[in-house]
């Protein structure tokens, strides 16, 4: 359906802290506040695409796996673990109002 068929409106009142939460789960999923908000109401899922700051932490898990071989094993479970820890610090804290995606 495009937008010009759309024609009718629907008034909802919420609170601003409401509105910033749905404004929020729009932007992460990538669409609009109408457009979020006729997908979730449709009962459709909307996707939440991942954060600027997985994505780093994705390339850092790369980078390990191509290079296990050029340093000791030692450094290598020492850059996993602090890998580790920064995941779970970036799961733990995502969706909320970090300054983050």
């Amino acid at each position: 359906m495009t937008d010009r068929k759309r024609t009718t409106a629907i008034q909802v009142r919420v609170t601003e802290q409401e509105k910033r939460k749905l404004e929020r789960q729009a932007k992460r999923c990538g669409l609009s506040l109408s457009g979020y908000l006729r997908r979730v109401g449709a009962g459709k899922p909307a996707a939440v695409f991942p954060s600027q700051r997985f994505h780093a932490l994705y390339q850092r898990v790369n980078f390990l796996r191509d290079n296990l071989t050029t340093q000791p094993i030692e450094r290598t479970a020492a850059q996993l673990d602090e890998l580790a820890g920064e995941i779970l610090n970036a799961y733990t804290s995502e969706g909320t109002d970090d300054g983050g995606n």
